[in-house]
């Protein structure tokens, strides 16, 4: 990734010169060509990348998929002992949970890339005991890592690290959910302790852990405490009765008078917005590569369940409806894989990038929230994905997937969290638009150099993309075209709301959907052309199809919410103009493909490798 250099065939190479810088976040995807192969992909992992990514997955397979049934009861061995507890502690043993940990707290100390993919194959099965792991390596272990002091560090992490302790994150209160910061949990300073009054609720690991971050009010501000959960005055409550996730702890915790030491302040008073929103910012990418390893074991399910299962004398994955829904889903694990691996990559060089004289967690913050738009994009898309695929091999399945027995209702039932947890999909596509415009205004991204570009086409009604590129070059075309659609409305919304638009949340979903479907695409096509350049076209014939798919089904997404949008962003007297206007980047847009034949083809290819094969 980085700067590159365009100068198209037969032009001036001193008037015509080009540079796209690549690796800007939030939103930098916006107003650039799609990378030509320079983005991470999962096929660049290195070989010990995989065998950690491995190690997870054998656990899970050889471990817990065996106690599922017990830890979904949240059974007991004969000490009393929840085997969900007795599974996290092994987990710690192996390292699993010390992969993000520097190496002075007893950690792993590796890079993001492969904590992702850690989670990503830990999550393939068994949702309880991922969602009791990936809130405790997360949001349960990272405010202290990257907001405590050198003493919390020291006191904490190395228990957490190892699995000795298990953490959580307690945030939510019964009269606050969305709106996080609202809470009325209360904290005074007695002397050398702050006491500490209030309610949690939903908190996940709530029954087992030892040690909270615990959001509270403070002298008027909102704060954060580090607490131990086996403290005077600690109750927890009894557990939820949950939809999904039957295995993973959600309980309230209740504070009275509780003495917190004045030195498990986390951070400083007032920091409680700093601390959960950045937080918050890595939940929701790991939360992405959770959803990652489910969406993919589902296709896996609906093959060998089509396969086996024989109606009117033949295989159902025989029938070319089933054959297509098969290929949606192969493409959404596909998009989910592609966005996911794209957006933790350069986080990771940022990080990797520290000046010796920086402060280290606060470089970790500032890279993270660098890309904070792309991982709610992760975030929203993975989870949705996930339930989708649920849905269709549900309907793949027919009455048998209805049946606890086939375990394919469990995971459709499990899935749904993804989209209410680390901010609800609602709010994350607030968060999507908010830091695309926060960052048009702090001119982090050439916005204001592509919307001009963006006006001179309008003006000449002339439309060129400016990559001299052979690789699935009218894709990218089309995808240029749908990134000035997605600059120009987001321009009018902007003129014609002013400081209100924050309150026009239907026009802001609007326009944050057509961000997500530009991401997916983007980092589609620069995967499958990183495939095309290492592999040749002919063995990349099915990536080339789900890249023709998604491009398809997207820029329809695009166009008809542009046309959905429109009416809103625009005054009755400017409609006609306006709708002109777009009307002809829309036309630039036009992509025609034979789709069925695509989706046969990506079917075929993983019934034949009897799985998900991408």
């Amino acid at each position: 990734m980085g700067t590159e250099t365009i100068t198209p065939e037969g032009t001036d190479q001193a008037s015509q010169v080009k540079s796209f810088d690549y690796s800007l976040g939030n939103g930098g995807f916006l107003t650039s060509p799609c990378p030509p192969g320079k983005v991470f992909t999962k096929e660049q992992l290195n070989d010990e990348q995989i065998e950690i990514g491995k190690t997870a997955y054998n656990f899970c397979i050889n471990k817990v998929v065996p106690m599922e049934d017990k830890i979904n009861e949240k059974a007991c061995d004969e000490n009393g002992e929840p085997f969900m507890v007795k599974l996290f502690q092994e987990a710690g043993e192996l390292g699993l949970l010390a992969i993000g940990i520097p190496e002075k707290y007893e950690g792993m100390e590796m890079d993001l890339a492969t904590n992702m993919h850690m989670v990503e194959r830990l999550s393939t099965h068994a949702s309880g005991f991922a969602n009791t792991v990936l809130p405790h390596i997360g949001i349960g272990t990272m405010p202290i890592l990257l907001f405590g002091n050198e003493e919390q560090k020291a006191k904490y992490l190395s228990k957490l690290a190892s699995g000795e302790w298990l953490g959580c994150y307690a945030l939510t209160e019964p009269g606050s959910g969305s709106d996080a910061l609202s809470g009325r949990t209360e904290a005074e300073l007695d002397g050398d302790h702050y006491v500490l009054n209030g309610a949690k609720q939903f908190i996940t690991n709530g029954a087992w852990a030892q040690v909270a971050t615990v959001f509270t009010r403070i002298e008027g501000k909102y704060s954060a405490l580090i607490v131990e959960l086996d403290w005077p005055g600690v109750t927890r409550g009894i557990e939820e009765k949950k939809m999904g996730i039957q295995g993973s702890s959600a309980t309230a915790l209740i504070f009275e008078d509780v003495k917190v030491p004045k030195e498990n302040l986390l951070g400083k008073i007032g920091d409680a917005a700093n601390i959960a929103l950045n937080i918050l910012n890595l939940g929701r990418l790991e939360l992405g590569f959770g959803c990652q390893g489910p969406c993919k074991r589902l296709v896996d399910d609906a093959i060998k369940y089509g396969r086996d299962r024989k109606q009117f004398g033949r295989s159902i994955l025989d029938f070319d409806m089933q054959k297509a829904r098969l290929a949606d889903m192969v493409a959404r694990c596909y998009q989910v894989d592609a966005i996911n691996y794209r957006t933790v990559a350069p986080i990771d060089q940022k990080m990797e990038s520290r000046p010796s004289h920086s402060d280290y967690s606060k470089h970790i913050i500032s890279s993270i929230r660098s890309y904070a738009m792309e991982v709610s994009i992760c975030k929203v898309f993975a989870s949705e994905a996930l339930y989708e695929n649920g849905e269709n091999c549900i309907k793949l399945f027919g009455g048998y997937g209805y049946i606890k027995e086939y375990k394919v209702e469990e995971t459709f039932r499990d899935s749904f969290i993804n989209m209410i947890y680390e901010g609800t999909n609602d709010i994350n596509r607030l968060v999507i638009f908010d830091f695309l415009v926060r960052n048009i205004y702090g001119g982090g991204i050439p916005y204001r150099e592509f919307i001009e570009e963006v006006e001179s086409s309008l003006r000449s009604r002339q439309f060129s993309y400016p990559v001299d590129d052979s690789i699935l070059l009218r894709e990218k075309e089309c995808l240029y075209a749908a990134k000035y659609i997605a600059a120009y409305l987001v321009q009018r919304a902007i003129l014609h709301y002013g400081k209100d638009i924050s309150h026009q949340q239907q026009a802001i979903q609007a326009l944050s959907d057509i961000m997500i479907d530009l991401y997916v695409m983007d980092s589609v096509l620069a995967r499958v052309h990183y495939q095309i350049d290492t592999n040749g076209k002919n063995e990349s014939k099915a990536e080339v199809a789900i890249a023709q798919i998604t491009v398809a089904s997207k820029l329809s997404n695009i166009r008809r919410l542009a046309q959905d949008l429109l009416p809103d962003i625009t005054e009755k007297y400017q409609y006609s103009k306006t709708l002109e206007k777009l009307s002809w980047l829309i036309e630039q847009t036009h992509y025609q493909q034979h789709i069925f034949p695509l989706k046969r083809l990506i079917a075929d290819t993983v019934i034949e490798k009897e799985k998900y094969c991408f």
